[in-house]
């Protein structure tokens, strides 16, 4: 009976409240085997699934209202493997409210870095793992609560972004250095990009405010480098051809090093040091009917810290597979990586860093809707 009323009830609804409403999403599940630090383990995991909801309203004159509520979830049962952030909880991807002109758009909400919303185009390869993707690089690849970013129009093949976040803790921190994190901080991000006739050029800019802290045990106030981070991506993507080149420049807290991100829970604390990275990536691929090969190659060199190089702290990353479109919707992706840091950075199954090595074999699936 009651499913009966829903139903009316729903039917009598004037089609004006429907539309311009799309839905939207991707269903991502994988098969992986990894070996990290000596141990051998096999997953099955969700790879990033999420669905959407996005719609306008025609304001008159050439405005409009925008909106989207993306939310992701674990569709192998086990939001934890990605946070709050990611899954789990009800818009807790790119969601915002705005408007949209002739001349661009501005949004604000919970909104996505430009690269991760126009960049990794050197990054072709899904995985829940950093060895089947190249996660190091892509490290700034996120969405930024309390957000504000506007979007030029496309104008001959050029865009621009510039995207504002606040901080969204303004509390006063205290405890180790474990508590610095990004929410601690004010970030300003621009992205540049050009595209034509298959040719293109992409770069951003991310600045983040240094933080002061209350170090333990010595409850010392410690006050953080601020992070600077280029980006640039370069290349081809047309005629079932691809070729892209990245690089990367950071400088900042130790925060902003690649084996910082890659070392997890076991990262060095930050301090007042200055620290400068750089990171290359080269990634090819071709469409051959339904296969598309592809193969990635990375590499991050030693960084300086406060002007000195440090030995052994860079990485290479290897990644070698191939797609099989089963339909416009469907694709299957079989794929090897291998990262090998200059020091053993890798975690084994008793939490010790044991190897230098972490290898891992993946098969996925992936359907959008």
């Amino acid at each position: 009976m009651k499913k009966t009323l829903i139903a009316l009830a729903v039917a009598t609804l004037p089609a004006a409240a429907f539309a311009d409403v799309t839905i939207y999403g991707t269903l991502k599940a994988g098969v992986e085997n990894v070996d990290a630090g000596g141990m051998n383990k096999t997953n099955i995991d969700d790879l990033g699934s999420r669905i959407g909801f996005k719609g306008s309203e025609d304001l008159g004159s050439g405005l409009k209202a925008i909106w989207q509520v993306e939310t992701g979830f674990a569709i192998d049962g086990n939001p934890s493997q990605y946070g709050a952030s990611n899954s789990g909880t009800f818009a807790n991807r790119e969601s915002f409210v705005g408007l949209d002109t002739s001349y661009g758009k501005v949004r604000l909400g919970n909104i996505s870095t430009f690269s991760d919303s126009n960049m990794s185009v050197v990054n072709p390869w899904e995985s829940n793992s950093n060895a089947l993707q190249l996660n190091a690089f892509t490290r700034d690849d996120e969405r930024v609560k309390n957000a504000i970013r506007f979007d030029t129009a496309n104008y001959n093949g050029f865009q621009a972004a510039f995207l504002y976040g606040t901080k969204e803790d303004k509390t006063a921190l205290f405890g180790s250095s474990a508590d610095v994190s990004g929410s601690s901080r004010e970030l300003y991000n621009l992205g540049l990009s050009y595209e034509n006739s298959g040719f293109f050029g992409k770069y951003q800019f991310i600045h983040q405010t240094p933080v002061t802290f209350m170090a333990s045990p010595a409850n010392v106030a410690t006050t953080t480098q601020s992070n600077d981070s280029h980006r640039l991506e370069v290349g081809y993507n047309a005629n079932n051809l691809l070729v892209a080149f990245g690089y990367r420049n950071d400088r900042g807290d130790s925060s902003i090093t690649p084996l910082s991100f890659l070392q997890g829970n076991n990262a060095p604390a930050l301090d007042g040091s200055k620290y400068k990275s750089q990171e290359y990536a080269l990634t090819a691929a071709y469409t051959l009917g339904a296969f598309t090969p592809k193969i990635t190659y990375a590499q991050a060199k030693d960084y300086d810290k406060d002007g000195v190089s440090m030995d052994n702290t860079g990485y290479k990353q290897f990644l070698v597979g191939v797609d099989y479109q089963m339909s416009k919707r469907t694709t299957f992706g079989l794929q090897y990586g291998e990262v090998k840091a200059d020091q053993a950075i890798f975690a084994n199954a008793s939490d010790s860093n044991a190897g230098n090595k972490l290898r891992g074999v993946g098969l996925n699936m992936i359907h959008t809707f």
